[in-house]
């Protein structure tokens, strides 16, 4: 009995073997390892957006290049090592059709050789980019050939090469290719075959050194450099989704890497956040305009129609068989049911990703909010608060119900935690204009009582008992000492060519009102970097080591100081250290002046008046040179000449020291890891451990 039990349960666990090895579907709730962006454009992990849930491993793919899917769920894959099509019904889950040379009966049809991209129509017309055979492949709905597209005719293509990888159809019936090996941009082709041009091309990215080439070089040094022979990146794939738009993706590192094309081709998203290591290799768009992506590193890519990113997920399993991870992701395609369906080009099978509840609603308070419907789409984003209180996707969709609404102060607070200073200063003007238009009165009426107020007082104070005690206040506090060589200061920005004058010949001016001058002015300057509104505010306090930024301060400041005082000792300057200590301090005011009238401005001014802000500081900071100049040039008794040369030098002085510093401290830190060593060393002889 027991030898029966013991064989019987040998045979369930082997027939069990059996039927999972042979399944083509396996279920899985690992984690897809799901991200979205922060309030600083950072990627941050979130809840899952997508978990896998299928996997096909039956259909014996050989380095599947490309997939789309069509409305009834119909997959069609580009089974490149095969030499085949493979049409499958993800529904179903069966094999339709396998077109190849032997399966499409048509004499014309020559077979594939190595086909790496294929696109269904909206009619149901099949077309196949094969690059083996040098030609697009055409069928009609029903798999029947119809023609092949092979190299254009046109001049132009007497010398390019013509390899297609890549092809997708628009609703006049053009043709979008993607060759390889060609950089000039997408060939299109009329459904007669007639050449286009380029639908779109990429222009070549120069460093910073093929830059400075290219501003010295002439024509013909040009042409010669190899430096300078830079080639635009290549186009990796091309898409047309069902309301006609175009899409495509390009190899290179970069941020214009993924596309969406007006009719003449140019690009309609701008700058599009990619990964900064790898190439897109593949795009592909819903009805509802959401664009999906997917690069060579295993991400894949979810995008607003507006090209902001939604989620990444995914990542590169390496050598282990880990479900929602890829060895080599080569295509991405997504079904009438809002799955992500995946190819892995080295394992041979397919992934399909099905999105969870935040995602799902996410999606629909995005279609919502599109189509009008503002309320719906903030219960909708509200909900997704709840899922993830940080979702910058969310507070951006939150605030733009509440703007559309003119509920604009709650707008501005949901904008502030998503980090949207463009949406933050829109609604910014709203409430301000709102603000002028009620309490513009009420100002007026107290600047009219303030003013009569004044004009009674002095009406009343005949004597002027009040403007002499002023003054005389005023006379006490400028015989302080502190107080008085602060105010001196205020003096030299009115008058500087007579104070500064008194400063070398008269000895005005106390090291201790500008040290407090130096320390008030890095005050002031941390201010203007920490304190300013949020639209113009960039920094955060928290993100900066204090530290370094002290030290860094004033080690500049006393550098130029000792620079300056050493340079102009040399060229027979007449300056003593103490005046060159003084000049700096007392020409700081004007900065210091726009600094603060920055800050403060800068929370009664949108976006758009932000030159105002910067004709502020340009004002101040001019003031500011010229007056320390002015100053250094009447010290030294130099002319114009002389003070511009010593200055010259002092920079350069200080990045000699500076890299003398800086050459001292590594050497410090090699001396210091090797005498650690020989420490380490000797102890452990000595002590024999």
């Amino acid at each position: 009995m027991k030898k029966i039990m013991k064989k019987s349960l040998v045979l369930f666990l082997a027939l069990v073997f059996v039927v999972m090895s042979v399944l083509p579907v396996a279920a899985s709730q690992a984690t897809s390892y799901s991200y979205t962006e922060d309030d600083q454009g950072e990627l941050v992990r979130t809840q899952d957006a997508y978990l896998p849930d299928r996997t096909i491993t039956n259909l014996e793919l050989s380095d599947p290049e490309d997939m789309v899917i069509d409305d009834n769920n119909i997959a069609y894959i580009a089974d490149t090592g095969n030499q085949r099509i493979v049409i499958y019904d993800l529904n179903t889950e069966k094999i339709v059709r396998i077109l190849n040379g032997k399966t499409v009966n048509d004499k014309r049809f020559p077979g594939f050789k190595s086909p790496k991209g294929v696109f269904r129509t909206n009619a149901g017309e099949l077309y196949v980019a094969d690059v083996g055979q040098k030609a697009v492949f055409k069928f009609t709905k029903d798999f029947k050939f119809v023609r092949s597209y092979l190299k254009p005719t046109a001049a132009i293509f007497a010398d390019t090469n013509y390899e297609p990888s890549k092809v997708a159809v628009d609703s006049g019936n053009n043709i979008y290719i993607v060759s390889e090996g060609v950089y000039a941009g997408v060939i299109q082709l009329a459904n007669t075959g007639k050449f286009l041009g380029y639908f779109t091309s990429n222009k070549s990215k120069l460093t910073p050194q093929q830059m400075f080439l290219k501003l010295i070089y002439t024509k013909e040094q040009e042409k010669k450099s190899e430096l300078l022979n830079t080639l635009p990146s290549t186009f990796s794939n091309v898409f047309v989704d069902t309301n006609g738009a175009a899409y495509s993706t390009c190899m290179g590192i970069g941020n214009d890497l993924l596309k969406k094309h007006s009719t003449n081709g140019t690009n309609m998203l701008g700058n599009v956040k990619t990964s900064t290591s790898s190439a897109l290799t593949d795009v592909t768009a819903n009805k509802d305009g959401i664009i999906y992506a997917s690069d060579s590193h295993g991400m894949i890519w979810v995008y607003t129609s507006q090209g902001e990113v939604i989620f990444q997920l995914g990542a590169e399993a390496a050598d282990k068989d880990i479900s929602g991870l890829f060895t080599s992701l080569t295509t991405i395609a997504v079904d009438n049911s809002g799955n992500i369906w995946t190819a892995d080009g080295e394992k041979g099978y397919l992934q399909s990703f099905t999105p969870t509840e935040y995602a799902t609603t996410i999606f629909k308070a995005l279609k919502e909010y599109e189509n009008g419907d503002y309320k719906e789409a903030l219960t909708d984003w509200n909900y997704v608060l709840r899922l993830n209180q940080m979702s910058v996707l969310a507070h951006n969709g939150v605030a733009k119900a509440y703007y559309n609404d003119e509920v604009y102060d709650k707008a501005m607070e949901h904008f502030e935690i998503a980090g949207n200073r463009d949406g933050y200063s829109n609604a910014f003007w709203e409430v301000r204009n709102k603000s002028i238009q009620k309490w513009l009165g009420t100002v007026l009426i107290v600047l009219v009582i303030l003013i009569a107020i004044k004009i009674a007082i002095g009406f009343i104070d005949k004597n002027h008992v009040l403007k002499k005690k002023k003054r005389a206040l005023g006379q006490k506090l400028k015989n302080t000492p502190v107080i008085g060589e602060l105010g001196y200061a205020f003096k030299i920005t009115k008058h500087p060519i007579d104070r500064y004058y008194d400063i070398r010949v008269n000895k005005n001016g106390s090291v201790i009102a500008a040290t407090i001058l130096y320390i008030v002015f890095f005050g002031v300057y941390m201010l203007y970097q920490t304190g300013k509104g949020f639209i113009y505010q960039y920094s955060k306090v928290e993100d900066m080591d204090m530290g370094a930024v002290i030290v860094g301060f004033f080690a500049i400041l006393i550098l130029f100081i000792i620079c300056n005082y050493l340079v102009t000792s040399i060229t027979d300057g007449d300056g003593t250290f103490r005046q060159v200590y003084l000049i700096p301090a007392y020409g700081l005011i004007p900065a210091m002046i726009s600094m603060v009238a920055t800050v403060i401005m800068s929370y009664v001014l949108t976006y758009n008046e932000s030159f105002i802000l910067t004709v502020i500081m340009i004002i101040g900071v001019c003031w500011s040179i010229a007056l320390i100049f002015e100053g250094l040039s009447t010290v030294h008794d130099y002319d114009f000449k002389h003070t511009v040369v010593s200055l010259i030098i002092t920079v350069v002085f200080m990045l000699i020291a500076a890299i003398v510093v800086l050459v001292v401290i590594i050497m410090w830190e090699q001396l210091k890891d090797f005498l650690v060593t020989v420490g380490k060393e000797i102890i452990r002889n000595v002590t024999g451990s």
